[in-house]
């Protein structure tokens, strides 16, 4: 049955010898397995967590379950920081300020913390011993992704310190004998949820920023560091 996946496809004709009318318009179907339609669907397993992990008795395996709960942070992190990037540096929206800054501290900490996990999963036995049975496509995938981020650590780093780093009263500090203009506002709202607190210090972000400039060498740009960050966290994710 797998083999007639797809015959009611638009494509299908063209396996078959056939030309499809350019003006054909019906859709492709999602079961083809000759299109890229069909070839890209998503692929979902299921199965007990305690077979698949080995019941901890794996180093390995042990690696690969930290490696997976960094790579869902920075999955979910890299989505948040996306979409307020386009609204607030692309789109100039207010009012989401910090939220940009915190997305970005989380998401270069966890790409720091994702390169370590990635490097104690490649130390571990198992991994030496089974890396010479590992696809070509799987194989070069980890390689890919070790050798991005091993060409980029200096600069992950740099960027890991100037943005991602402990708020220290120094940098505080300079931030306040460096304001000029900047109006900050701070909101009071009694009307919580449980879930969210009533005080919004909206100013911090300005604060932050003042912080993270006292980091940045002599005539550096925080928005052109930020455009460098938002580079390297992508590619980054990509590899992961």
């Amino acid at each position: 049955m797998a083999a007639l996946a797809g015959l009611d496809c638009p494509c299908a004709g063209e396996q078959w010898g056939q030309t499809p009318s350019v003006n054909n318009k019906l859709p492709h179907d999602k079961n083809c397995n000759n299109c890229s339609v069909g070839m890209h669907r998503p692929t979902t397993r299921f199965a007990e967590l305690s077979r698949v992990f080995r019941g901890g008795r794996s180093e390995l395996l042990i690696a690969i379950a930290r490696l997976s709960v960094l790579y869902e942070d920075l999955r979910l992190e890299m989505g948040e920081f996306r979409k307020l990037h386009r609204s607030v540096i692309e789109l100039g929206e207010p009012d989401k300020d910090y939220r940009v800054s915190y997305f970005l501290r989380r998401s270069l900490a966890t790409l720091v913390e994702f390169r370590g996990g990635l490097m104690v999963v490649r130390k571990t036995q198992e991994y030496k011993n089974a890396e010479a049975g590992l696809t070509a496509t799987d194989a070069r995938y980890i390689a890919d992704a070790d050798r991005f981020l091993q060409q980029n650590w200096t600069q992950i780093k740099d960027l890991r310190n100037e943005f991602a780093g402990h708020i220290r009263s120094a940098g505080v500090e300079f931030a306040l004998k460096h304001f000029s203009n900047e109006v900050g506002k701070v909101t009071w709202n009694p009307n919580t949820d449980g879930w969210t607190m009533g005080l919004e210090c909206d100013f911090a972000g300005s604060v932050l920023v003042g912080a993270i400039s006292s980091k940045l060498e002599a005539g550096a740009n925080v928005v052109t560091e930020l455009q460098k960050a938002l580079e390297i966290m992508s590619l980054g994710f990509i590899h992961a």
